[in-house]
């Protein structure tokens, strides 16, 4: 039961996502976090707490991209 509530929470999150980013305005922004939390460059830094701090900028736009994929059956 408990995960039926679940599963609809996250597709009603990722129709919510979809609807947002789907605008101009919503893939100027993607585009714009894309750029600054370093999606498409590597996040190593010799000092371990930048490194952490970069790599938690770009966990987030990886997870907003994830949000906007299709769900894969199976």
């Amino acid at each position: 039961m408990a995960n039926k509530k679940q599963e609809e929470i996250i597709k009603e999150a990722r129709r919510n996502y979809k609807i947002v980013f789907s605008s101009k305005e919503g893939a100027a922004v993607l585009a714009d976090l894309e750029n600054r939390t370093g999606i498409h460059n590597s996040t190593f830094d010799p000092d371990p707490y930048r490194s952490a701090n970069l790599e938690g900028m770009r966990a987030v736009t990886l997870f907003i991209k994830s949000m906007l994929k299709e769900k894969k059956n199976g």
